[in-house]
């Protein structure tokens, strides 16, 4: 076992960029093409808007996220166009890792933390069906924490803390694998062990020695 895991019981996986590839600025193009603005205008309206920080923590709904995005950019985006753009960032998730979520969870108890939202679940959960047969991303782990679901994003330490209070270990005895670095940061002030994953197929064979 390698030394990154001696002590650990469970793994938390981040999601996206984890376990799903994902692609940003696909999405940040694709609304630019619309608003007829350009893409750094996008991007800070879009990243740094309050009203996604309430969509990623269930505190409005799919219309009201949409509306005010479209009240943001000077858009009239209709459901469907609306999410077919927003769900253009999820780029793909492949059986091949998901096995390795399972191979994982032979040897430790594992969950998902990620900041996610409804629109972007449902999405997600007919691409596992499609890549993998299973009927969701919760028949691959312990269980899932999504920011929607339970009203907290990370790197809010409160987020952390709920998890280990809800898993019930020591949070030493947790490893975090996330692709940023703040998130990272954070897990490790509420007493996890975090690793940054920027290569996830290759850091997961070596970490859990898969190959």
């Amino acid at each position: 076992m390698s030394d990154q895991l001696q002590g650990i019981d469970a793994i938390i996986f981040d999601f996206g960029n984890v376990l799903i590839d994902l692609d940003y600025p696909r999405v940040i193009r694709r609304f630019s093409e619309v608003a007829n603005k350009n893409q750094e205008e996008i991007e800070e309206l879009v990243v740094t808007a309050p009203v996604l920080q309430k969509f990623e923590m269930g505190m409005i709904g799919p219309d009201e996220f949409r509306a005010s995005i479209n009240k943001l950019l000077g858009t009239q985006m209709g459901e469907m166009q609306f999410e077919d753009i927003w769900n253009s960032m999820l780029k793909s998730i492949t059986k091949e890792r998901m096995n390795k979520v399972l191979k994982i969870g032979e040897r430790f108890d594992t969950y998902i933390l990620s900041n996610t939202n409804i629109i972007h679940e449902i999405a997600y959960e007919e691409m596992i069906m499609v890549e993998t047969g299973r009927p969701s991303l919760r028949d691959f782990v312990k269980e899932v924490y999504y920011s929607h679901e339970i009203g907290m994003r990370k790197p809010n330490l409160n987020c952390y803390n709920f998890v280990i209070d809800d898993i019930g270990i020591y949070a030493s005895r947790m490893l975090f694998l996330d692709d940023r670095l703040d998130n990272v940061e954070a897990a490790k002030k509420a007493g996890m062990k975090a690793i940054q994953i920027l290569d996830p197929d290759n850091q997961l064979n070596k970490i859990f020695e898969l190959e």
